[in-house]
């Protein structure tokens, strides 16, 4: 798996309950997780692949210093043992988290 962002939605605004269906079609087992507006999250690394998904508000992922804005409809997919963090912009956010691999 290589770093990289793309769109699990054609749609700008993009709602929670597609992704979950788009998941379930895909049979992706992810956890949700929510965090507050300006939440700085602790340094994240897996053994394994992550995908992150974005279903509501906005964050940054920081990766070897590159920063990339995450909005609803977008997913990154993150290699294994490679370390990120996660800032949360307005309005909090909502993501679904699975492992690859």
């Amino acid at each position: 798996m290589e770093l990289r962002k793309y769109r699990w939605s054609k749609a700008y605004e993009s709602a929670e309950e597609e992704l979950v269906e788009l998941l379930a079609a895909k049979k992706i087992v992810a956890l949700r997780w929510a965090a507050e507006e300006d939440a700085i999250l602790p340094e994240q690394i897996h053994p394994q692949g992550t995908q992150l998904w974005c279903a509501e508000g906005q964050f940054m992922v920081t990766v070897d210093d590159k920063m990339f804005s995450m909005q609803p409809g977008d997913v990154m997919d993150i290699p294994a043992n490679m370390p990120y963090f996660i800032a949360v912009r307005f309005g909090g956010c909502v993501c679904y988290q699975s492992a690859t691999d």
